[in-house]
């Protein structure tokens, strides 16, 4: 008998990965898929102390850990006083996981996103205008020592609830996830529900396929250019020649490899305008940084 998509898409997790768990259905629901397919996991959860329920969060994942008989290792934002914004939030977050793994000596991490987020996530880069960075999220991916496995990418909301429900499950449920005021609560609730309305129910499924299509693409193409981005100062006339795609994709990956932040598609093209004879043939970039042009090379200073 197959197994059901929330198990079979854990198949090539390792035997004892750190899991992230928030306490609500799909975090619970993956502790259980691992757990049920023989894996023997470590529990961690953060606490950002935004809700007052928020220490009931980490008293039930921890007796629910306790339960599964697995370790638990919980963590909490400090508080300052101000009110923190999701990217900051994230950042805690990440933190508490790299360092939780280092001193564990685990660098893998599973963690419970889904279709439903891809498609979101998908959405609000393309909203943005991200560019480069419009492919959704990574079924693997590296961060701050961590390898992160994001298995369900593939598997609908609707699927993980009906596992949870099978089997029982107790979770808490964040009220703050009705909140349009957030973004991606905004997409979830009113974007997407009035797109398939309009245009499909098939919606979120072709988005869930471009993003894929994206991904894939997005990965060969930084294979093209990874030779390139790890150099220290980038050739005019080599890249020149090279096509338009991969030289917004170089001068990407190479501005992110000499450490500049907050690049937009406006810098990229800016640098990109210095493969031609302008003057003059410097761009100023974030955080005091700039790239000129010298003697046929393109660098950062």
């Amino acid at each position: 008998m197959p197994l059901p998509p929330c198990e079979a898409a854990l198949s090539s997790l390792p035997e004892r990965p750190l899991v992230g768990v928030s306490g609500g259905v799909d975090s619970v629901a993956l502790l259980q898929a691992l757990v049920k397919t023989g894996r023997k996991p470590v529990v961690l959860h953060f606490d950002h102390g935004w809700r007052a329920e928020s220490g009931g969060d980490a008293r039930f994942v921890r007796e629910l850990a306790d339960r599964l008989g697995l370790k638990y290792v919980g963590g909490k934002m400090r508080s300052t006083g101000k009110i923190h914004r999701e990217a900051e939030a994230r950042a805690a977050r990440y933190a508490f996981f790299a360092k939780t793994a280092k001193k564990l000596g685990i660098a893998d991490l599973v963690l419970a996103h889904h279709a439903d987020d891809q498609v979101e996530t998908f959405l609000m880069q393309l909203l943005r205008g991200s560019g480069a960075a419009g492919r959704g999220m990574d079924f693997l991916s590296r961060r701050a020592g961590l390898v992160l496995h994001r298995p369900w990418l593939g598997v609908w909301k609707k699927e993980i609830v009906a596992y949870a429900r099978k089997h029982r499950l107790p979770w808490r449920d964040d009220a703050t996830n009705a909140d349009t005021r957030h973004r991606r609560n905004l997409i979830r609730q009113r974007v997407l529900p009035y797109l398939q309305k309009q245009i499909g129910k098939q919606v979120a499924d072709n988005l869930l396929r471009a993003a894929e299509i994206s991904r894939a693409e997005s990965e060969w193409l930084d294979g093209l250019c990874a030779e390139s981005a790890r150099l220290s100062e980038l050739p005019v006339k080599a890249l020149r020649t090279s096509p338009l795609a991969q030289q917004r994709r170089t001068i990407l990956r190479w501005l992110q490899q000499r450490g500049v932040k907050d690049i937009s598609f406006a810098d990229v093209e800016a640098v990109r305008g210095l493969l031609e004879n302008v003057i003059p043939a410097k761009v100023n970039l974030s955080m005091g940084k700039f790239a000129r042009r010298r003697a046929g090379k393109i660098f950062v200073e």
